[in-house]
């Protein structure tokens, strides 16, 4: 038998409302994992994001995080030591006809205003740990960049050094279809992207 584990990922862009959409749609979906950049952040944390059955994964501190996984209860350990304000990362255990198997998620975000070109060190550093221990790995990442490879209307240089960085690893692009995942009144790109290895 397969263990299915289902996915969905969003943006929240610090909003309340899209917070209280995202939960009912987990209500209603009952997805087992949330991968999520830029939540709502109120009174020192995390906040509209409270499911029963489910565990919020993310930076606590005094940083603002901009980077979480919400997930339905099931065999999943934290990665402390690949977590940071931007990134965090999970070990999730699953059977698949009768052998364990293990598969690393991760919600990245990777700030337009970086000094450094992305990926980020903290990315970097997970991609090669999964790949080095032999371990699947999931990332759901806002990249704040464009390229044409994963369906934005022209590239440009923090894509250049992202997809660069792509073909030196064992991650894929995943996006299907050609629709915009970033809207604004004067812009619609993609810069959202799912990178499975």
């Amino acid at each position: 038998m397969v263990s299915t584990i289902t996915f969905i990922q969003a943006n929240l862009k610090h909003s309340i409302a899209a917070s209280g959409i995202l939960t009912r749609t987990v209500g209603v979906t009952g997805v087992d994992m949330v991968l999520i950049q830029e939540p709502w952040y109120h009174d020192g944390c995390v906040s509209g994001l409270g499911i029963p059955g489910y565990t919020l994964y993310t930076l606590r501190g005094k940083e603002r995080p901009r980077a979480c996984i919400l997930a339905r209860n099931m065999n999943i350990w934290e990665l402390p030591g690949f977590s940071c304000r931007d990134l965090v990362a999970v070990l999730v255990k699953y059977d698949e006809y009768g052998a364990e198997r293990r598969l690393v998620v991760c919600s990245a975000y990777l700030p337009y205003d970086s000094e450094d070109p992305p990926p980020s060190r903290e990315l970097e550093d997970l991609v090669r740990y999964c790949e080095n221990e032999n371990i699947q790995l999931l990332v759901g990442c806002d990249s704040n960049a464009h390229h044409t490879a994963w369906g934005s209307t022209n590239c440009n240089g923090r894509g250049e050094a992202l997809i660069e960085f792509l073909n030196t690893s064992n991650l894929e692009i995943f996006n299907r279809g050609s629709g915009p995942n970033f809207c604004t009144g004067v812009m619609q790109e993609v810069i959202i992207i799912t990178l499975p290895v």
